[in-house]
């Protein structure tokens, strides 16, 4: 049986912390018990009623941490470090799971054999309706490398990110632990040394847009990227002005441009390829 480890940091998320934990642990995948889960919560000693809310879930998929943390990547360098199983994924409180979205991943990883993924870039507003969809085309390594998938691109919709524990290995956790804003970019910049993102034309899970949010401050997150990456070359430039025509055709185009890696779902066939 597959191992599914799930990491959410938080700080004071008692507006926003039941709803993502519930779209975790309630998952098709987890009460058809086709696959073990094990949720990390890493919460910053939440002064409000966060804990409260956490611990009343009765749940024997949670393991709840809360301590002292100097942010939102140091609760998250802790979770993955603590994890243990072999498909890792973190959702922060006030984002949440469809509720096939384990089985969607196992699906694609059981008989695809990938090793990262992502779905439809999904976005909800604050009351929890869900305001946009968009299908990505592709994800190159050299664009990681220079920066373009925040200057050019759309940034990777975490929220709907899954990977293989192996690539953790290629992770520097103190590094990522000293980072306030970026450090979903420095994952996927370093992920991508070694696999390609796979897409899946598929909801798997969202981003709630709400006030105080971290990713509000996109001067500091852009700084903690050029801190990352390095300067874009000639190439990447006129490679990218291509790409971003493909990134607005209808999915069956992007289908014919990533055949390898944008995965949609075949009815006849009944499966993902």
């Amino acid at each position: 049986m597959q191992k599914i480890s799930i990491i959410t940091p938080c700080f004071n998320a008692e507006s926003y912390i039941k709803e993502t934990i519930e779209s975790v642990v309630s998952q098709t995948a987890v009460l058809s018990q086709r696959v073990e889960l094990e949720y990390i919560i890493c919460d910053g000693n939440s002064s409000d009623q966060t804990l409260s809310i956490i611990q009343s879930i009765n749940s024997c998929h949670i393991k709840l941490i809360s301590e002292n943390d100097s942010g939102i990547y140091s609760a998250l360098a802790k979770g993955l470090q603590m994890s243990t199983g072999n498909i890792i994924a973190y959702l922060n409180a006030g984002d949440y799971y469809h509720k096939c979205a384990f089985d969607i991943v196992l699906d694609l990883f059981e008989e695809n054999h990938i090793n990262w993924i992502t779905g439809y870039a999904v976005t909800y507003n604050e009351r929890s309706q869900l305001v946009d969809v968009k299908l990505p085309y592709k994800y190159r390594k050299s664009f990681f490398d220079c920066g373009f998938y925040l200057k050019v691109f759309p940034c990777v919709q975490q929220e709907s990110t899954f990977w293989s524990v192996d690539l953790n290995s290629l992770l520097d956790y103190k590094f990522l632990s000293s980072l306030q804003y970026a450090g979903d970019y420095y994952l996927w910049s370093q992920f991508s040394q070694k696999e390609n993102l796979n897409i899946v034309e598929a909801h798997l899970g969202g981003f709630r847009r709400h006030k105080g949010q971290i990713s509000e401050n996109l001067a500091a997150y852009t700084k903690e990227v050029r801190n990352i990456c390095s300067t874009p070359r000639i190439n990447d430039w006129i490679l990218a002005y291509i790409d971003k025509l493909i990134w607005y055709a209808p999915s069956k185009i992007k289908k014919i441009c990533n055949p390898k890696n944008l995965f949609r779902f075949n009815h006849n066939l009944q499966v993902w390829h």
